[in-house]
């Protein structure tokens, strides 16, 4: 387990990476750019978590989307709880309502008695969103990998349900 590390810098790299990264990625200009905020039941930030995301390339096939979200967890009596942070980046497949989403990314614990963890985590699901309406629905499985100091693999589902906020397209 790794002790302690600065806080202030991990918050500076999840500030990078959910709001500056993607706004620096190419877009192109034919598809309206999308965010969304949503609630996801388990899944990759645990027993829940809120959730941002935002398409980064939009391509016809796939789209991409980058997400962070946060959450609380508790975690055991040596460590307290933890405020997860979800990160992943995840591909989008499909041209109509029904698309298949799978990715990859991290989950960062910090907890309330000063540790740090990461975890790997994936997702590989099942999303419904009709084109041109703002709300979706998402089932997904979630599995998270400890790896830092022994392997562990779990199994996880997650359920989501969000709303997203479509904008003027880029002339």
């Amino acid at each position: 387990m790794i002790r302690f590390i600065n806080i202030q810098r991990i918050f500076q790299a999840i500030f990078i990476f959910t709001f500056l990264v993607p706004a620096k990625l190419p877009a192109q200009e034919n598809i309206p750019l999308k965010k969304s905020l949503y609630f996801e039941l388990a899944g990759s930030g645990g027993f829940f978590s809120l959730n941002y995301e935002k398409f980064i390339f939009k391509s016809t096939q796939p789209q991409f989307t980058f997400r962070a979200g946060i959450s609380i967890a508790p975690i055991d009596k040596n460590n307290g709880s933890g405020i997860v942070f979800p990160v992943m980046v995840n591909a989008l497949f499909g041209k109509t309502a029904h698309k298949l989403e799978a990715g990859l990314g991290q989950g960062i614990t910090i907890t309330t008695k000063g540790h740090f963890f990461a975890r790997a985590t994936g997702v590989f699901g099942y999303r419904f969103q009709k084109p041109g309406k703002h709300c979706f629905f998402r089932v997904s499985y979630t599995p998270i990998v400890s790896y830092l100091v022994d392997f562990q693999y779990t199994n996880w589902f997650g359920l989501s349900i969000g709303y997203s906020f479509l904008q003027k397209q880029i002339k």
